[in-house]
């Protein structure tokens, strides 16, 4: 079989497929030729490619003729390397690509090429479908509106009773991603979190993996300190920042006494990353202001938060998508500072009428630059509307007013 890594697949490996005549599987295919350009050969390319990624993915090789039977049809039993005609194997890597990213709904998260020159026998081009996190994917070229699956002997059409079936798993997908941060909210009301944060009112933001609700860990080997051991400080009025090793993963935290913290980091095995807060929703309690949160620092909190847990999620190689959400606790009567600013219409603080407010799950974007507006403002416009407002003054218009 293949490596796992698909940077540690080499020549001699796809050598060895031939060979020992390993024959087609769920999780594999060969192909004499790359697809052409006709609508039909892309949309028989697509179908392909579908029917991996809506079950557990798998690897196409092009470059590779099967065994003929009797009959005359291929037996799916490799019988040479043929190589490909193709000149530009980085040219046609980014096609296949680019058609998978085009031509398949929603996008597919895992894609990936490589290319290989087998001594004496030419170019095999290897492309690899993850599995998926976000099934069913539907092929949509041309119109199209087909879902694809695969068996033993190749792949086949779902029928409708199958397609509902995959969508019920899919919805199932975000009644665990609520029941995780229903846990966590409880562990925290508890007392029952990796550090005992300081004050009454308490954030926590939690940034899911779809693939940690499918039981994936991000590496085998747990070495995580050399990668998050001082890159998140969660808080610069802390008198130390230490981290330690925990029952879930890898934990960094700021002390502001013996037993109490300002927040901490919370690296689960998972790839699952949680970071809780005891000091930015209290800071007018500390100022003569009780009950007034610091609408616009918290923003930047967020903000800051936001892109240091991109870069750990990066590091660690955690595959999209990635739901974000923000639970204030301890809230009641609290409510977000206007700082003067004459974007509202009346002159009354509102106040929070719940202890919990939980913002919507998100899917964000890694590739988007600071603030991350596109990936924040609604969640943040959640808790303003939670408030009694209809949006933030603050984050909508940061860079227009600096």
């Amino acid at each position: 079989m293949l490596a796992p890594n698909i940077d540690g697949i080499t020549p001699d490996h796809i050598a060895s497929l031939v060979a020992e005549k390993v024959a087609e599987r769920r999780t594999l295919e060969y192909k004499e030729k790359l697809p052409g350009g006709t609508d039909d050969e892309r949309k028989e390319f697509l179908s392909d490619v579908c029917s991996f990624a809506n079950l557990n993915g798998g690897d196409i090789l092009y470059g590779v003729r099967d065994e003929r039977g009797a009959d005359g049809r291929a037996t799916g039993v490799p019988e040479s390397i043929v190589g490909l005609a193709s000149a530009n194997p980085s040219s046609e890597r980014d096609r296949l690509e680019s058609m998978v990213r085009d031509g398949i709904k929603p996008r597919i998260p895992i894609v990936q090429t490589k290319d290989f020159q087998v001594p004496g026998r030419g170019s095999v081009l290897l492309l690899r479908i993850g599995r998926s996190w976000i099934r069913p994917h539907m092929v949509t070229f041309k119109g199209t509106s087909r879902f694809y699956s695969r068996h033993s002997t190749g792949k086949f059409q779902l029928d409708v009773q199958e397609i509902g079936r995959a969508f019920a798993e899919q919805r199932s997908l975000g009644e665990q991603l609520r029941s995780w941060r229903n846990e966590r909210v409880a562990r925290l009301l508890a007392d029952e979190v990796p550090v005992r944060l300081d004050g009454p009112s308490k954030l926590l933001v939690h940034f899911v993996p779809a693939s940690a609700l499918a039981g994936q860990n991000v590496a085998s080997s747990w070495r995580v300190q050399d990668k998050a051991a001082y890159l998140v400080k969660p808080s610069s009025l802390s008198t130390s920042v230490t981290w330690r090793y925990n029952a879930d993963g890898f934990l960094v935290y700021s002390r502001k006494g013996i037993e109490e913290c300002a927040s901490y980091v919370q690296v689960f095995r998972n790839g699952c990353l949680e970071y809780g807060d005891g000091y930015i929703l209290n800071v007018g309690k500390d100022r003569g202001r009780p009950g007034t949160i610091p609408s616009k620092a918290f923003e930047e909190k967020l903000v800051n938060v936001f892109g240091n847990a991109v870069v750990l999620l990066n590091q660690f190689g955690v595959e999209d998508p990635v739901y974000l959400s923000c639970v204030l606790i301890g809230v009641r009567d609290s409510g977000l500072s206007r700082d003067g600013v004459s974007f509202f219409d009346d002159d009354v603080l509102h106040k929070f009428d719940r202890e919990v407010i939980q913002s919507p799950e998100l899917e964000i974007d890694r590739g988007e630059p600071a603030p991350y507006r596109n990936s924040l403002l609604p969640m943040v416009n959640s808790i303003w509307q939670a408030n009694g407002y209809e949006e933030t003054p603050w984050l909508a218009n940061w860079g227009l007013d600096r």
